[in-house]
């Protein structure tokens, strides 16, 4: 991470492995991920999709379905008030772990659709969250915060649209609802995953720019999950690059995007088309990503690598942790001295 001080720290993941057992074998999906997170900061987590960078989100709040998931390994360190709590010792349905949801981590889930029920107004279901983390509010008072929630978030005439059905707001204006109720209880960290899916580029900066404005009243931390990697480098202090459910390469926004060390990261940046210079074809990472069933030896990335070294990248499994330059690391033998 960047140099931040201790006590700014708010999230500490410290070798994570989150395993699913299904009839025909065992899906690796976090497997051994390491990550700090500090209040006021932004940490972008991208990689292709089933690099499992949502279910590194849904195991901190402790969101995995189980069975078949479970944390099988690794620490999940919460900084509160001077205490640290280890997320992973807690059971999800414990009351501890409910009020950790929402009064410390909030969370904005892909698609608000399917994270609001259909039955009940948009204004009913923040008012329910709010009623369940601050004992001492009655309805009219939760009536009261969450209009000023949606006034926040930029939903117009929220004095009438709290009485609205989720399936009366547009796609932007359900996200925007989604992260007014994340954001009731004032969390120190907020989750965002993929906040911006299936929205257009209008409405997509709109939302970004709204989380920056509350981010810098607030001095909260977010968590920002994308595959989307412009989004990422105006938004992410720092970025870690997850690759089959493990961490590639971590560093400054500057740092991975003006110098990626990781093979893995060098062919996502190719894959990016830009505007600069004559337009030239996108060069896609060759190969398909393995299966999490049946993983090769070594490197997991050594079957799609333009650097594949024989006898290393196929047999050893990487170090977890090379600092190839300051605050910038990799997981990758190019950098291994040794």
């Amino acid at each position: 991470m960047s140099k931040d001080n201790a006590e700014d720290i708010i999230l500490e993941i410290k070798n994570l492995k989150t395993h699913f057992t299904l009839d025909t074998g065992i899906i690796r999906a976090v497997d051994g991920v390491n990550l700090t997170i500090s209040r006021g900061k932004t940490l972008g987590v991208i990689g292709e999709s089933g690099c499992g960078k949502s279910v590194t989100a849904h195991s901190i709040l402790r969101l995995t379905p189980s069975p078949p998931g479970e944390i099988v390994d690794g620490e999940i360190l919460l900084h509160r008030d001077g205490e640290v709590i280890d997320i992973t010792k807690l059971k999800p349905t414990a009351e501890a772990m409910r009020n950790i949801r929402g009064d410390d981590i909030g969370m904005i889930f892909q698609e608000p659709m399917t994270s609001f029920g259909p039955l009940h107004t948009i204004g009913d279901q923040i008012m329910e969250t709010i009623l369940i983390h601050q004992k001492a509010a009655d309805k009219g008072e939760a009536r009261g915060q969450a209009i000023e929630l949606l006034r926040q978030v930029g939903i117009p005439n929220p004095e009438q649209r709290i009485d609205a059905y989720p399936h009366e707001f547009s796609g932007g204006m359900r996200q925007r609802a989604m992260i007014a109720m994340a954001l009731c209880c004032s969390p120190t960290l907020l989750i965002a995953d993929e906040p911006t899916t299936s929205l257009d580029v209008t409405i997509e900066a709109q939302i970004l720019e709204l989380l920056t404005d509350l981010q810098a009243e607030t001095g909260m931390a977010i968590m920002l999950i994308s595959h989307n990697l412009a989004v990422v480098s105006e938004m992410a202090d720092d970025i870690a690059v997850m690759y089959l459910g493990k961490r590639v390469e971590f560093g400054t926004t500057d740092a991975i995007f003006d110098n990626p060390l990781h093979p893995y990261t060098q062919g996502l940046w190719r894959s990016i088309p830009s505007v600069d210079g004559p337009l030239e074809k996108l060069v896609p990472i060759p190969g398909v990503v393995p299966s999490p069933r049946d993983l090769p030896p070594g490197c997991v990335f050594a079957p799609r690598c333009s650097e594949f070294m024989p006898g290393v990248c196929d047999q050893l499994k990487p170090v977890p942790v090379i600092e190839a330059e300051p605050d910038h690391f990799v997981a990758c033998y190019l950098y291994d001295n040794e």
